[in-house]
């Protein structure tokens, strides 16, 4: 009845997730329906991956009626397509309740929306039986949901202190996590940044909110960023934290094994890390951190600065050949992704899938801060690009969409194609094709000498990508060597509708 409110019909309930997932990280909001019991179970992986981004999002899953509800625990299952959602879903929402009564379903949905952008965000979900679903309700206006207010002004206190750890350090740096997009208060602190002339590096969720020509950028840290952004980390005497988690993709090689460590973040459990030892941690939200943070009083950093620059100089570009020299024929992906980073439209919102692609891309690609970067990092669940371009679409119909996914990743939703091509939406779908899962691939020869069920000969077969892109009546482009790069990739980009690039890479390419 709402003319205002459109909605989006997927083929599969992940999928729907996962454009719930993404409208939320464009828009600031996003909101699913499923069915009971296997329509409620499909949303798993895409409500993980909100939860461990702290995406704030709503989910309402169907329930059989209230009569065929169980009530002996110990019983199997009683109605058809019963499944006990909300135990399911308890340790991955930060709120999931089943409606008893339906005089209760205004509190609960101002209640579960309220908790999901409170504090850390996160999805919640609201689990309906049927013949609650059936029910007029009536608000009750005197009965509503008032969430309580944290008092800050203990943790604000703390934030003087940071100074004094600046006034010691010779070689700072401020580290940029995913948390810094909630709120627009990316801008703000980069110009404290610009301002006090600091260094500074982020992870893959931040790394969309500056340019890589940035002066003081160093790029993004962790097992698979760039080798520049890890270095400044082993040589810091400081290390500034904002909105970042120690995760264990993060914290490699010597991170900060010469500085202290200040970690600002809104989740406390985060400030008790067994992987780094934090020396001041501030329990703030990032807003209302940059609000009341001025630095000063600090060293001259000129050496540093000049070293950092020559840090970024000498290691932040990269570009790997092949071993096997049979296949350095095929697309290299370093030099791919380095070629289409000034070809990709300033306004574009690129999402990345996983596998090996995100690393290469992560690497290689000189991003512009006018381009959105979507990428589910926390969960890592393949196949959700594709899903997140059609959330993409509708966030912002002026955006360009560039799906960036791997062979593997590109069969879990093909799906979704058929959706693409019924709205003719004009999405662009990228497709490193190493005809293998190449992140396990080379990770298991590397290890083991030998790899199971990665490539053809040992049980994973890559799928026909001409013949996909036939099958759904979408347009089909090839690159299968480095001097065709520029001239394919503008064409597959000016294709007023739908496209698929198939861009041909050895499967021994690490």
């Amino acid at each position: 009845k709402q003319k205002k409110c459109s909605y989006v019909v997927p083929h599969h309930e992940q999928s729907l997730s996962m454009q719930v997932d993404t409208m939320a990280r464009l828009n600031g909001y996003g909101v699913g329906m499923v069915t009971s019991g296997p329509g409620a179970t499909n949303i798993l992986t895409g409500v993980c991956s909100a939860y461990y981004d702290s995406i704030p999002c709503f989910f309402i899953t169907g329930q059989v009626g209230q009569v065929h509800i169980k009530t002996n625990k110990n019983y199997r299952q009683f109605g058809f397509q019963e499944t006990d959602v909300v135990s399911i879903y308890k340790r991955v929402t930060k709120y999931s309740k089943q409606i008893q009564h339906s005089s209760e379903i205004p509190f609960e949905l101002e209640k579960a929306y309220q908790i999901s952008l409170s504090g850390r965000p996160g999805p919640v979900l609201l689990d309906i039986p049927w013949n609650i679903q059936r029910q007029k309700i009536k608000r009750n206006e005197k009965k509503k949901f008032i969430l309580s207010k944290n008092n800050y002004s203990n943790e604000i206190k703390k934030i003087k202190n940071i100074n004094e750890y600046l006034k010691l350090s010779k070689k700072p740096i401020i580290l940029i996590g995913g948390g810094i997009k909630r709120n627009n208060i990316a801008e703000k602190l980069l110009k404290i940044i610009k301002t006090n002339r600091l260094p500074f590096v982020t992870t893959w969720t931040s790394h969309d909110i500056v340019d890589y020509y940035n002066d003081l950028y160093m790029g993004s840290i962790g097992r698979n960023g760039n080798r520049s952004a890890n270095k400044v980390c082993a040589e810091a005497d400081l290390i500034i934290t904002m909105g970042q988690r120690f995760a264990v993709k993060n914290i490699f090689g010597k991170f900060g094994i010469n500085a202290k460590i200040i970690s600002i973040d809104i989740d406390k459990e985060e400030l008790k890390s067994p992987l780094a030892k934090i020396n001041l941690g501030i329990n703030l939200p990032l807003d209302i951190f940059v609000k009341n943070w001025k630095p000063f009083n600090f060293k001259n950093i000129k050496e540093w600065l000049k070293e950092t620059s020559q840090i970024k100089k000498d290691l932040f570009d990269i570009n790997i050949i092949c071993k096997e020299k049979k296949n350095r024929n095929l697309v290299n992906p370093f030099k791919f992704f380095k070629e289409i980073s000034p070809l990709v439209n300033k306004n574009s919102q690129i999402h990345l899938d996983i596998g090996a692609h995100q690393t290469w891309f992560y690497q290689s690609f000189l991003q512009r801060k006018s381009q959105t970067i979507i990428n589910h990092c926390g969960h890592g669940a393949m196949g959700h690009a594709i899903c997140s371009s059609i959330a993409g679409h509708y966030s912002n119909k002026n955006k360009f969409n560039l799906v960036i996914i791997g062979d593997g990743g590109f069969m879990m939703n093909v799906q979704e194609l058929n959706y693409i091509k019924m709205k003719n939406l004009p999405i662009k779908i990228i497709v490193i094709n190493n005809s293998s899962l190449g992140n396990t691939f080379a990770d298991s020869l590397m290890k083991y000498k030998i790899s199971h069920a990665n490539e053809i000969k040992t049980g994973y077969m890559a799928p026909n990508i001409k013949n996909i892109s036939k099958g759904f009546d979408i347009k089909y482009y090839k690159i299968n060597k480095d001097n065709l790069i520029k001239k394919i990739f503008n064409e597959f980009k000016s294709n007023k509708s739908s496209a698929i690039l198939d861009v041909v890479v050895s499967k021994f390419h690490r």
